[in-house]
């Protein structure tokens, strides 16, 4: 026995690194595989059928109690089993009955303090929003770039905080970015503007206010 694991180890000395590799790993997954159903082997090894004979098999009588149903209650069939009259649940419908509590959701509440982070109002929320006073024309900013690529109209969106007195605190481009200078060109036009100041309660307040600004090239 001895010998011939000797000879075996020598052989194994002899292979090469990936035949080493190869070979200590199939013995490795053989061993694994093993052990991790010996325990099932075992336990079907030691296993017995179970057999049982019918003729000891005995019948034992259960009592069962019926009960009597509602006639209001129909097994089957199309009937409904708790008919509702329709003006009973639509609401307001009942005769004498009040229109339901008026719930909805105050756009102030959700807007938290409905101001950005600098406490301009958002335009949206207010009374009357900013009116921008443009005395000048804005096609005269368009830009040479796009006229030379034949381009006749482009839309910026910008972003302006206005203040109680109608003087511009800052702006930024708020829509996707354009290609041949027309960003430049909406910043030129805004910084020109006047304003109107946006009010609450007849009272100005600086707002936050989103302007469309709509070049177009007249042929």
């Amino acid at each position: 026995m001895n010998a011939e694991f000797n000879k075996l180890i020598q052989r194994f000395k002899k292979m090469d690194l990936f035949k080493r590799c190869f070979t200590g790993s199939f013995i490795l997954h053989v061993v694994i595989i093993f052990i991790y159903y010996f325990p099932a082997i075992i336990a079907f090894a030691s296993s017995k059928e179970i057999m049982y004979d019918g003729s000891e098999i005995t019948n034992k009588n259960v009592e069962v109690d019926f009960i009597d149903l509602p006639e209001s209650i129909v097994l089957g069939g199309n009937t409904n089993p708790a008919p509702v009259q329709k003006e009973e649940w639509i609401e307001g419908s009942g005769e004498g009955k009040t229109d339901a509590e008026n719930t909805d959701v105050n756009i102030n509440k959700l807007s938290g303090t409905g101001t950005d982070a600098d406490g301009y109002m958002f335009a949206d929320l207010a009374d009357h929003a900013p009116i921008p006073i443009i005395d000048f024309n804005p096609d005269d900013y368009f830009p040479k770039a796009a006229r030379s690529a034949n381009i006749t109209r482009n839309t910026v969106i910008v972003e302006v905080q206005v203040n109680e007195n109608g003087s511009i605190n800052s702006s930024k481009v708020i829509s996707d970015s354009s290609s041949y200078g027309f960003d430049d060109a909406a910043m030129k036009v805004v910084a020109r503007m006047r304003f109107r100041p946006g009010k609450v309660n007849g009272e100005p307040v600086k707002m936050l206010v989103r302007l469309p600004i709509v070049f177009t090239l007249e042929n």
